[in-house]
């Protein structure tokens, strides 16, 4: 049984005439909320839940505020009716005993319940406001039917009630903030995966695929819409699986990691007469793709000729150009330009601007430039002495090319002809052709 004297205490602190009052006012200010002193605030079960941060254990005191909820054309007990599990999130036992729902002033709608949780008893009041729009927002109060509770935490109660229309629009807030949070944390572990797989894959030269494994190298091509053509080079076993999209020495795969850590990559293949067709892992049926077998390097081989890889998007407005200059006598220079432009959306608005970047041995070189409607323009140019980075030596072997810079790095990247020809060569993850 309810205590008389307790009802009488809670009324008195939460009117349910005055929070109709005060749901009833159409919400015309996004300013959020700061919760009373003691008190905690987070978003829970997608809602907004205040308690006081010294509750003791087993206790009830708290206010959640829904998220909206759509309810169609129904409105005041057809909309209420549409709001599912109300004491959800509360660790109730048991079936409620509610009272009717009401309706009070301006289309409020409230019901009472007392619930029990710990073997205790605890009372809710679920209030609905006016529809609008087609959704309703509604919030829930739970408190544990102790006189001691109410004394100590009912002004913050009385708090919260009085600006109860300012949860929902912190409730937004929160939650994107933390939704925000939540794919931030996301991609970093998405991030990470990968790096871990990559580095999990890699292994020294010579401790990978060995070439008495190897098939094929497939040379593939494609041409996205509105974009330059996407060279790839799949690694094809004798076994008819393989690895696609290579971008290190086959040498230094170490296939059984990748068939682990990388199931995404790793395919099947086979020739249907003069096709060449793949199946990626979720595949069910094969797929022909264009390509022709590459071709390795000769161990000590050297290569002659300005080998070119060129880029664009007409969507972004973007293109760049990177060429290795290959020297008989085993030394390179690497040049090339990127221009970055606002693209064809950004320009519809008003806004037009272009950043390029150029670099060769004597240095990299980069401007920006911006205008707007109405904004004026500006622009930047920043110069670097770092041509070392872009000179060097390299020596062919085989799947790999050894690449020695004049600033001290070296590295051994993935290298391929795509034909005995050599009319164009793959460097790492890129084509380059005469």
């Amino acid at each position: 049984m309810r205590c008389p004297q307790l009802v009488r205490r809670c009324s008195s602190l939460l009117s349910r005439a005055a929070m109709a009052a005060l749901l009833a006012v159409p919400l015309t200010s996004a300013m959020a909320f700061t919760p009373p002193p003691g008190w905690t605030m987070r978003v829970h079960e997608d809602g907004l839940l205040l308690h006081p941060a010294s509750l003791p254990p087993g206790k009830v005191m708290q206010f959640w505020a829904a998220p909206p909820m759509a309810v169609g054309r129904d409105e005041g007990l057809s909309a209420f009716a549409r709001i599912k599990e109300p004491l959800r999130g509360l660790g109730a036992a048991g079936q409620p005993a509610c009272k009717p729902p009401e309706t009070l002033a301006a289309g409020v709608v409230v019901q009472s319940c007392v619930t029990s949780i710990n073997g205790a008893p605890v009372e809710t009041q679920v209030y609905m406001r006016p529809p609008r729009d087609g959704q309703v927002e509604w919030m829930r109060i739970a408190f544990s039917q102790e006189e001691a509770l109410l004394h100590q935490y009912g002004g913050g109660l009385k708090a919260i009630s009085t600006n109860a229309n300012e949860l929902w629009p912190t409730l937004k807030s929160l939650a994107g903030d933390q939704r925000q949070q939540r794919e931030q944390a996301e991609r970093a572990a998405t991030q990470e995966r990968r790096a871990a797989a990559e580095r999990a894959i890699h292994t020294a030269p010579g401790k990978g695929v060995p070439e008495r494994d190897i098939a094929f190298m497939l040379w593939t091509r494609y041409q996205p819409s509105g974009e330059s053509m996407v060279e790839q080079l799949h690694l094809l076993l004798k076994d008819g699986t393989g690895y696609r999209d290579l971008d290190l020495p086959p040498d230094e795969l170490d296939i059984a990691a990748a068939r682990r850590m990388q199931p995404e990559r790793i395919i099947q293949w086979r020739r249907n007469g003069k096709d060449w067709q793949i199946k990626d892992h979720d595949d069910k049926d094969w797929r022909t793709v264009i390509g022709s077998p590459a071709a390795p390097a000769s161990a000590g081989q050297r290569i002659a000729g300005v080998y070119t890889h060129s880029w664009y998007s007409i969507l972004s407005g973007a293109s760049s150009q990177n060429r290795f200059h290959f020297q008989p006598d085993g030394s390179f220079e690497q040049t090339g330009r990127s221009v970055f432009g606002t693209g064809a959306m950004a320009a519809a608005n008003g806004v037009a601007g272009m950043a390029t970047n150029s670099y060769s041995r004597g240095g990299s070189t980069s401007t920006s430039s911006v205008s707007a409607v109405g904004a004026g323009a500006g622009g930047a140019t920043q110069q670097r002495r770092n041509g070392a980075d872009f000179v060097g030596r390299y020596r062919l072997e085989g799947w790999a090319m050894q690449v020695e810079r004049e600033n001290g790095s070296t590295e051994r990247v993935l290298f391929a002809f795509s034909s005995d020809q050599q009319r164009a060569v793959f460097i790492k993850d890129q084509g380059y052709s005469k």
